[in-house]
C-alpha cells in the first residue's frame, strides 16, 4: 500500500504537473524535467522517512520495513538524477534567465548533482561487501563492511544539505512552463517537508531518547549483556521490541538498533548484543558501569500476540533476544501453544536458559528445545516437526536468526509440503 502512496506523491503526481504545465516542450525536455521533479519529491519523502515517525512505522510494518523502502526509494532517487543529467533540457539561450539567483541555481544544481552521485555511492559501498559475500568470499574482519559505519553515517547525514541545495536549486531555476506556479507550488511543498525533516533527524530526535545510566555489563561468551536503569522517565517496551541506543562516551555516540531482551516493571532494560561489527566490539571493549546509555523507542511490530493460537518460535544464536522478552510476558493463563526452538552452535553459546526454565514452569502450553549444532547436528526441518508437539503446517513461524539459516529451513520446510501457515521475522540490514 504505502509503496503504491509513495510513487503517487513521488513519481506519479510530478509527471502529470509537469505535462499539465509544460505546454509545447519537447519529448526529451519533458522526461528530463519529468526525472529531476520526482528524483526531488522522493529525496523529500526519504527525509520523511528519516524521521521514523512511529504511525508510519506501524502502517509498513515495522521500522525495518520503512527502511528496506527507505534503501530503495533512495536508490530510485540515484538513478532518476542521473537521467535528469544525461538526457538533459534543449532550452534556447534565451528561454532561461542566466543571470542573477537563476545563474547560481543553475551552478548550485550542477555542482550537487556530483555531490549527490558521490554520497550515493557511499551508500551503496557499504552494503557492496554484504551483496558479494553471497558468490565469493569477502577478505577483512568483521560485517565486512568496506567503509566504518562512522564515515557512511555522516556521509548519509550530508544528503540533507545536498536536497537544501537542490531546493535552492528547483526554487529559482526558471524554464519556460505554461504553468509553472503550479509545478513550482507542488515541489515547493515537498521543499518544505524535506527541509523540516531533516532538521527534526538532526536536532528534534534528541527529544525523543530517553536517558539511562549502565547498571552491569555482562561478558557472556555469546553477547554483551547490558543492563541500564532509567534516569527519570523510561520508555516502556512491548514485548520482542527494539530501541536505537547511544553511549554518552567517545566512538559509541552513533545511535544503532538492538533488541530490547528484558524489560522490568521498574523500568529497568537488558540488552544482549552480539559483537558482529566495529560498533559492536566498542560497544563490548569500551562500555562501563555507570556510563549514559540514550535511548530511543520502542519500535518493531514483532509480536507474538498478533499471532496464532498455535505458534511455533525459531531463534537462531543471539537472535534468541525478542524471545526471552516474549516469553517474561508469558503467564499461567496463556491459551496459545507455544514452542521455542534455539539453536546454537555450542551450549556455551546459549543465553537466558532459566528465563525459559521459569516460563516453561509458569506457563503450561509453552516448551522449549534447546538445539546444538556440534553435538545434534544442523538444524533441519525433521527437528523442527520432532521437537513441535503439532504439525508445523499449522503454526504460525516466529523467526529471529541469520537469514541463509531461514531461507534453508522454509526450503525444507516447503519441501516437505510442511511450510508453516504465517511467517514472521524482521529485516535487521538498516543501511
Amino acid at each position: 500500500m504505502w509503496n503504491g502512496v509513495i510513487f503517487l506523491f513521488g513519481v506519479a503526481l510530478p509527471v502529470i504537473l509537469i505535462l499539465l504545465g509544460g505546454g509545447r516542450l519537447d519529448m526529451q525536455t519533458t522526461i528530463a524535467l519529468s526525472a529531476g521533479a520526482s528524483a526531488f519529491s522522493l529525496m523529500a519523502i526519504n527525509l520523511f522517512l528519516a524521521t521514523r515517525p512511529p504511525l508510519l512505522e506501524r502502517w509498513l510494518g515495522g521500522l525495518d520495513r520503512l527502511y528496506v523502502t527507505h534503501k530503495w526509494t533512495g536508490i530510485a532517487v540515484l538513478f532518476l538524477v542521473i537521467a535528469h543529467e544525461r538526457i538533459g533540457m534543449r532550452f534556447e539561450e534565451d528561454q532561461m534567465a542566466t543571470v542573477g539567483l537563476a545563474a547560481l541555481a543553475k551552478e548550485v544544481g550542477q555542482t550537487a548533482f556530483y555531490v549527490l552521485l558521490v554520497l550515493l555511492a557511499i551508500s551503496w559501498m557499504k552494503r557492496w561487501p554484504r551483496a558479494m559475500r553471497r558468490y565469493m568470499p569477502w577478505p577483512g574482519k568483521g560485517d565486512g563492511d568496506l567503509l566504518p559505519y562512522g564515515l557512511w553515517r555522516w556521509t548519509h547525514r550530508a544528503l540533507g544539505l545536498v536536497f537544501m541545495a537542490l531546493a535552492f536549486h528547483q526554487l529559482f531555476v526558471r524554464v519556460p512552463y505554461d504553468a509553472n506556479a503550479l509545478v513550482s507550488g507542488y515541489l515547493n511543498t515537498f521543499a518544505a517537508l524535506g527541509i523540516v525533516s531533516y532538521l527534526y533527524t538532526q536536532f528534534g530526535a534528541l527529544l525523543r531518547r530517553r536517558r539511562y545510566t549502565v547498571t552491569k555489563v555482562t561478558a557472556h561468551p555469546a553477547a554483551t549483556i547490558i543492563q541500564a536503569a532509567p534516569v527519570r522517565r523510561p520508555i516502556t517496551p512491548r514485548p520482542g521490541a527494539f530501541a536505537l541506543i547511544s553511549v554518552g562516551r567517545a566512538g559509541l555516540r552513533e545511535p544503532h538498533p538492538f533488541t530490547i531482551s528484558g524489560a522490568e516493571p521498574q523500568g529497568q532494560l537488558q540488552f544482549s548484543i552480539r559483537a558482529l561489527g566495529d560498533y559492536t566490539r566498542r560497544l563490548r571493549d569500551g562500555l562501563k558501569v555507570g556510563d549514559t546509555l540514550y535511548v530511543e523507542g520502542d519500535y518493531g511490530t514483532f509480536d507474538y500476540r498478533k499471532g496464532r493460537q498455535t505458534q511455533l518460535w525459531l531463534a537462531g544464536g543471539i537472535g534468541i533476544t525478542p524471545f526471552l522478552s516474549f516469553a517474561d510476558s508469558l503467564t499461567a493463563q496463556e491459551t496459545r501453544r507455544i514452542t521455542l526452538v534455539y539453536a546454537v552452535s555450542d551450549a556455551q553459546e546459549a543465553v537466558g536458559l532459566e528465563r525459559l526454565e521459569a516460563a516453561a514452569r509458569r506457563c503450561p502450553n509453552f516448551t522449549y528445545h534447546l538445539h546444538i549444532s556440534k553435538t545434534d547436528g544442523r538444524l533441519s526441518a525433521a527437528h523442527l516437526a520432532d521437537y513441535a508437539p503439532f504439525p508445523v503446517r499449522e503454526a504460525d513461524l516466529w523467526f529471529c536468526g541469520p537469514a541463509p539459516m531461514r531461507e534453508a529451513i522454509l526450503s525444507q520446510l516447503r519441501k516437505d509440503g510442511d511450510a508453516p501457515r504465517g511467517l514472521h521475522f524482521e529485516q535487521f540490514e538498516f543501511r
